[in-house]
This record gives structure tokens, C-alpha cells and sequence, in this order.
């Protein structure tokens, strides 16, 4: 076994028994299923800050490796830059399309007044909606495209 291979392992397995750890933690300090206690709820906020931090080092890791196998591949690099180029223009083109109108619904004037809804999170929210249907009818037009092909290929 590589030298890398074993401190990964070792390392995997060291974030785990944190994680055990902490669950055991969080289910033992426990008082009542309608009052958990001031102990618990300090632990369910360690517990979401760790997983934060799990997420973190596991998106440094997958970029590590990625730019690694780009570094190593150069054909495979350019395609994956064209790839992220163009979800980057899909990105400013949904951005270009919303508006950072406050919508009108049912209790937006309390999320308005107590700030966490802005100008600003109304446009990123939108962004994230248009983006959402720009790529679902990518998908859906990929597939249809693909299944065509095929189904012209055989006759």
C-alpha cells in the first residue's frame, strides 16, 4: 500500500471517530425529547460546525484530485475548463435574467424588515431559480437528443 494511501486511510478514520464521538455525545446529553437540555443544543451546534468542516475538507479534496488529473492530462484539462466556462456563462446569463424585485407573497414584509431579505438575496435567489431551469431543459434536451440519435442510428 502507498505511503498516501495509508495516511488518507488513517486519516478517514480519525475524522470518523470524531464523528462517532460527537453522536454519542449528542445522544447521551439528551433530557427530554421536548426539552433537550442547554447541553444538547450546544452539541447539535458543534455537531452542524463539524459537518460544515467535513464538507469543506472533502471539497478540497475532490479539487486537490481534480487538479491533479488536469495537471497530468492536458487534452482532459482543456475540456474541463471549456465544461466550467460554460456553466460560468450559464451562471452570468441567469444572473443577467433575474431581478432583484422583492416578490409579493403572504409574510415577506417580515423578512424584509428584519433584513434577511434584500435586494440582493432577491436577485441571487432568482439566479439560482433560473439557473435550476436553464440546466433541467438542458437535461431534458440532452436526452431527447441522445435517445434521437440512437433511434436514427438503428434504422
Amino acid at each position: 500500500m502507498e505511503k498516501s494511501t495509508k495516511i488518507a486511510k488513517f486519516v478517514l478514520w480519525f475524522l470518523l471517530g470524531i464523528s462517532v464521538v460527537l453522536f454519542v455525545l449528542l445522544l447521551t446529553s439528551i433530557e427530554s425529547q421536548d426539552n433537550p437540555g442547554a447541553k444538547a443544543e450546544n452539541l447539535i451546534t458543534l455537531s452542524i460546525y463539524w459537518a460544515e468542516i467535513l464538507v469543506g475538507i472533502g471539497a478540497i479534496v475532490a479539487l486537490g484530485y481534480a487538479a491533479k488529473s488536469m495537471a497530468s492530462d492536458k487534452k482532459q484539462a482543456l475540456k474541463s475548463l471549456l465544461i466550467f466556462a460554460g456553466f460560468a456563462l450559464v451562471v452570468v446569463i441567469s444572473y443577467l435574467l433575474s431581478t432583484s424585485e422583492i416578490p409579493t407573497f403572504f409574510g415577506v414584509e417580515k423578512f424584509v424588515n428584519d433584513g434577511s431579505l434584500t435586494p440582493s438575496i432577491s436577485r441571487w435567489i432568482g439566479t439560482g431559480l433560473i439557473l435550476t431551469y436553464i440546466l433541467a431543459g438542458i437535461a431534458i434536451v440532452s436526452v431527447i437528443g441522445f435517445s434521437l440519435t440512437k433511434f436514427f442510428k438503428r434504422s
